[in-house]
């Protein structure tokens, strides 16, 4: 199949909204990453949570490359609720207090296990799409599918971990 948009089967105003709204969401979970890294710094999880900031923003900058690649950039009010997104995320909504434990604690990183999902299914649609003609590097598509999926197996680990303590009731200790 061709590179040329018209002659491929996917529809491009789709994929270009579709593609948008990941970029948007990539924009916001990085910031939300890099929050709960410095929200879990000095704790057991911290580089775990460090390392994973990197990689989401690593993974936010490819998505964008190739947007571009594809010769679907986002028009200029899409730009806008990018960056509108990522002033919200910087409010911090989930946990405000920048707290490791306790309600705000669970809360972030269960959005970090749906941000992280998200991303994976980005992927999986993408190299769903190459056999309708998308011309992306498949290889690729399925190293960021399986860096995702270590992603959300990483934080579904955490979660295991500390979900009890979120929820167990002040000077109560576990026997």
């Amino acid at each position: 199949m061709t590179d040329s948009p018209h002659l491929r089967q996917v529809d491009d105003d789709v994929l270009a909204k579709y593609l948008h709204s990941h970029l948007i969401a990539g924009t916001s979970g990085t910031r939300l990453f890099e929050d709960a890294a410095k929200a879990w710094e000095g704790t057991f999880y911290a580089s775990a949570l460090d390392r994973l900031a990197k990689e989401v923003s690593e993974d936010a900058e490819e998505l964008g490359r190739m947007v571009q690649a594809l010769g679907l950039e986002p028009p200029a009010h899409r730009k806008a609720a990018g960056w509108a997104a990522e002033q919200a995320a910087k409010i911090d909504p989930l946990n405000p207090t920048h707290a490791a434990s306790g309600r705000a604690g669970q809360l972030q990183l269960e959005s970090l296990l749906t941000a992280a999902t998200g991303k994976c299914l980005l992927w999986k649609a993408l190299l769903l799409l190459i056999d309708e003609g998308l011309p992306v590097d498949a290889t690729r598509l399925q190293q960021l599918q399986d860096r995702a999926l270590h992603q959300i197996s990483t934080l579904s680990e955490i979660l295991r971990s500390v979900t009890a303590a979120n929820f167990r009731a002040k000077g109560l200790t576990q026997h």
